[in-house]
């Protein structure tokens, strides 16, 4: 072999080290890069786990202190709700920002808003808890005092029955006591009415100069004068002493003139009204006593049977007959 070939041979076996030497300096570059990608990647990953992780606990922790938070007032609980869902809303997104969009920086930031958030719900519920405590100590103060209201309602309205009661009791007494009262007090003014013992009616012709004549002819008769003899009564007092007479003509019509002082009066006994057609006053000494009481009528009496009758202190203490022809 000549020099020449070998030459070329030496050649050649350098050219192809040198190429498997740059192989193997590409490739262990290649492999070097390849390394140091993959690591970044892996820790890249390693921090989005790590932050998912933080953002699930910091969402769980979130619903743990929303739900101890609950209590029996359905407003305060369905507000509760509501920030559960507006947190879960939140955390998706902060979800999507690690895993999507792989935004390392602005899942950060936004865990840390949702952290914020959590707290000033829980701040906010902590606070109407305590608002809602002060309202329920105040509704059951007012509760309590409605109840004493109540109770004191009771107790007035069980008095004012007993009053009333008691009123209606006093109220039946005094109309009882009133209805004694004016028994006794007819009892009294019937025993202080002065009986009759005799009646006599005359008739008289009354002539020009004043004197009287004795008529029983009816168109004769020009006045009436009622005698009558009273009996003793030593229960009403003794002074003037009002008589009313009644005359009651054969028709049954009482002669009633008022302009010549016929009037009417209650009969104490019926409590009815009486008509009587004239009235006089006697001085009364609480003994037997003979008075008498003239009318004279402005119209001529008609024949027959009258009767009359004498009224004194409310009640008819005499009656009696007398005939015109």
């Amino acid at each position: 072999m000549s020099p020449k070939s070998n030459n070329s041979k030496s050649l050649l076996g350098i050219a192809l080290i040198l190429v498997l030497l740059a192989l193997n300096a590409y490739q262990w570059m290649s492999n070097s890069k390849l390394k140091s990608e993959l690591n970044e990647k892996k820790t890249a990953f390693l921090e989005l786990e790590k932050l998912n992780t933080e953002l699930n606990q910091d969402y769980e922790d979130a619903l743990t202190d929303l739900e101890d938070m609950r209590t029996d007032n359905a407003d305060l609980n369905a507000l509760i709700d509501a920030q559960k869902a507006e947190l879960k809303e939140q955390k998706n997104r902060i979800s999507g920002l690690i895993w999507t969009e792989r935004e390392l920086g602005k899942a950060r930031k936004e865990l840390n808003s949702f952290k914020d958030l959590a707290d000033q719900y829980v701040a906010e519920i902590t606070t109407l808890k305590e608002e809602n405590a002060v309202l329920t100590d105040a509704n059951k103060a007012l509760i309590a005092k409605n109840t004493t209201l109540t109770q004191d309602l009771e107790t007035s309205r069980d008095q004012i029955s007993e009053l009333d009661s008691q009123k209606t009791i006093l109220l039946s007494t005094a109309n009882a006591l009133s209805e004694t009262n004016e028994q006794l007090s007819g009892k009294v003014d019937m025993a202080e009415a002065i009986k009759i013992n005799y009646i006599e009616v005359s008739g008289f012709d009354v002539k020009d100069n004043g004197k009287l004549a004795e008529k029983g002819r009816a168109k004769k008769v020009e006045m009436l004068r009622t005698c009558f003899t009273t009996e003793t009564n030593l229960v009403t007092a003794a002074g003037p002493k009002d008589f009313y007479v009644t005359y009651t003509a054969p028709s049954g019509e009482v002669l009633y003139v008022e302009e010549l002082g016929s009037g009417r009066i209650k009969d104490k006994l019926n409590n009815k009204e009486v008509m009587y057609t004239a009235s006089g006053t006697v001085d009364y000494k609480n003994d037997e006593m003979t008075a008498c009481l003239d009318w004279r009528p402005n119209f001529s009496l008609g024949k027959g049977l009258y009767k009359v009758a004498i009224y004194n202190n409310g009640f008819n203490v005499g009656n009696g007959e007398f005939k015109l022809k």
